[in-house]
């Protein structure tokens, strides 16, 4: 498979090189806490509709959409124990996909029977899934994530854009998407960025003053370390990473994972407490104000001065990359000697899908390993 022009890293679905790359890592399908056991849900990653569901022994099975006998959703069907039984005819499927029951015919005929199954795993709060070809790799794991603390994943965040759209955010938009949000809080920044950004053997990391604290981990996550906004915690710094998965080449997910170094039960407990008090009273969503700057009905600037910061933030951050398109279109793009991070970025993302094309050994990606990050205060 040759190129012609630019590597397409913006098409992920089945057979396309951009969506062969992503599919060799694990991703996440779901938040586990919103997958109870007997619970099954239709899933959408990548193009790709699946059904998930957890067994009554806990464990979570990914299989095909449909059910092989008349293409019913198996998802509006109901869990048995670790099998799944549609709802059309009784069909049941074991988390292997294996057909295990066909009322009506005998052991023999179910046997010949499967769909297709993807293996799964939990980590960090999240359901995930490998939907690449032959056996799956070992799940990746985040070491900066597994001190002690207090660990929460929230819910996907589901904007209508291209993944890549948020993947390509860089650090220099700061002072300049977030202007009045920061001008509220009287936390002006300067209008220059002041990272270095270098290859690394986990993608790229951003540096500054000697220090790193942004890394972008290939192919599609990011590493942080953010400051609080939880109530009573200001000044303390929580690590975060970030999953950016396509769910189609128009819509994408973001999954937050956030990890609080707390030193025992009681600490941990009373931390919990006070972010679950703090998410349970703010139901105000900021997606209408959000697609109302976006459709020219408002501006940035007459955001409700009573939303937290990190809404405004959060909305600032959605009509810049929302409002680049579904799909950015690159090809008009004018990149500027600032834009050292994108740049980057993408130039890693090309090499690879140019090396899987051709068949030659991809660069074995690893994870950041307490590498700059340093413990919160």
């Amino acid at each position: 498979m040759e190129f012609q022009g630019r590597a397409d890293f913006v098409h992920t679905g089945p057979g396309t090189i951009g969506g062969r790359f992503l599919r060799r890592y694990w991703q996440p399908l779901y938040r586990a806490e919103d997958l109870p056991a007997g619970r099954a849900v239709p899933a959408r990653i990548m193009g790709e509709d699946l059904t998930l569901f957890r067994g009554e022994s806990g464990t979570p099975h990914a299989v095909e959409f449909r059910c092989a006998h008349r293409g019913t959703q198996l998802s509006v069907g109901w869990v048995e124990n670790d099998a799944i039984r549609c709802r059309y005819h009784g069909w049941k499927y074991e988390g292997s996909g294996q057909c295990i029951e066909a009322p009506g015919t005998d052991d023999a005929f179910a046997s010949r029977i499967r769909v297709r199954s993807y293996p799964t795993a939990e980590y960090l709060g999240l359901v995930f899934c490998y939907l690449g070809e032959g056996d799956a790799p070992p799940l990746r794991r985040f070491p900066d994530m597994e001190q002690r603390g207090a660990l929460d994943a929230d819910a996907p965040e589901i904007w209508p854009c291209n993944f890549f759209n948020r993947l390509d955010n860089d650090t220099s938009h700061v002072p300049w998407t977030h202007h009045e949000s920061a001008r509220r809080m009287g936390q002006m920044r300067g209008t220059s960025d002041p990272y270095r950004y270098t290859e690394t053997a986990w993608g790229v990391s951003a540096s500054a003053d000697g220090r790193s604290n942004n890394h972008f981990v290939m192919p599609n996550v990011n590493q942080l370390k953010v400051q609080h906004r939880v109530p009573g915690y200001e000044g303390r710094w929580e690590h975060r990473l970030v999953f950016h998965v396509p769910i189609d080449d128009e819509t994408s997910a973001a999954f937050d994972v956030n990890l609080t170094p707390l030193a025992t039960d009681d600490e941990i407990e009373r931390y919990r407490a006070i972010r679950r008090s703090l998410m349970d009273s703010d139901t105000d969503s900021p997606y209408d104000t959000a697609e109302a700057i976006i459709a020219g009905r408002m501006r940035v600037e007459d955001m409700d001065t009573r939303l937290p910061f990190y809404k405004q933030f959060w909305i600032e951050d959605y009509v810049t990359q929302v409002g680049q398109g579904r799909i950015a279109n690159r090809a008009t793009e004018h990149l500027a000697p600032t834009d050292v991070q994108p740049t980057l970025k993408r130039s890693l993302w090309e090499r690879e899908l140019r090396k899987l094309a051709a068949g030659e050994p991809l660069k074995d990606w690893t994870t950041p390993s307490t590498v700059g990050l340093g413990a919160a205060r």
